[in-house]
């Protein structure tokens, strides 16, 4: 599960261009290709370390066993062994011959890996205590100096915010009550002008609403009576108006939310409001 575990984060991790090319060709099958660019790779990065070294070392070891080249591909299993000496290779993701010739090498410089292991774990162990007495030093430091007297709230704000509509820009900067206005008078006027344009269509494009110049009365500028000419004439003011004002809405809201527009806001809680945290922070 361990090397499983491992393959998986290798692959996840971000690599440099040359060493994710070298990835592709590697995966395609290019073992010639593949096992160039690595060392390519190696060359730019003599004292290259941690997970990028140790899946340049695996794919050049695996390249060169595919190759035929034996004593090659035994330097880069050694290579990689020397930055990571329990490295095992995952059977689930490796043919078993490539598995087997590995830990061959492993096993026949077993006593060259054991001072590099116990080194290592040298080196886990003073990092833990380290963290350790880092927490301890903090915590004491807690208990002596008390809770913190004041908590900020950090509140970072986005720019894009003050052009939208439906007062966004407003409730951002904390004014809501004028948010509220603008996006209920947009709505309204939204609604409205959608509403004239449809009901301005629909009587329009009704056939049995149309007349000819031979009708008797009211047909004097066909194909609309006169009584639907005069309505469409005031569902078009009722259009236009609430259009108008509409985006006169709009750019009230955009101008006043840049009028008062903060990037960064900070706030002064007590310790109970902040949970006893020093620094809150977040985006929108």
């Amino acid at each position: 599960m361990i090397p499983l575990l491992a393959a998986v984060l290798l692959l996840a991790a971000p690599q440099s261009p040359d060493l994710k090319r070298a990835r592709d060709r590697f995966e395609f099958g290019a073992w010639a290709d593949a096992a160039g660019t690595v060392r390519a790779w190696l060359a730019d990065h003599p004292d290259a370390s941690g997970p990028d070294a140790i899946e340049a070392y695996r794919m050049l070891g695996i390249a060169e066993l595919k190759l035929g080249d034996l004593p090659q591909a035994r330097a880069a299993f050694v290579s990689l062994l020397s930055v990571d000496p329990d490295y095992s290779l995952d059977p689930f993701l490796v043919e078993p011959k490539v598995v087997e010739f590995f830990d061959q090498v492993k096993r026949e410089r077993e006593p060259a890996l054991a001072p590099l292991r116990e080194r290592r774990r040298a080196l886990e162990e003073q990092r833990r205590l380290a963290e350790e007495a880092q927490k301890r030093l903090l915590s004491e430091e807690l208990s002596r100096s008390g809770p913190p007297t004041k908590v900020i709230r950090v509140q970072e704000r986005i720019y894009l915010f003050n052009w939208l509509p439906l007062g966004a820009g407003q409730f951002q900067n904390g004014d809501n009550a004028k948010g509220t206005a603008i996006a209920a008078a947009e709505v309204v006027l939204g609604a409205t002008n959608l509403a004239a344009i449809l009901l301005h269509n629909q009587i329009a494009q009704d056939p049995s609403r149309r007349c000819s110049p031979s009708a008797p009365t009211g047909c004097r500028k066909p194909p609309y009576t006169d009584a639907d000419r005069a309505l469409l004439d005031r569902i078009d003011v009722v259009k236009y108006v609430s259009a108008g004002l509409f985006w006169a809405v709009y750019a009230y809201g955009v101008v006043d939310a840049h009028l008062h527009y903060v990037p960064r806001v900070e706030t002064e809680l007590s310790p109970k409001q902040g949970g006893g945290t020093l620094k809150l922070s977040w985006s929108y």
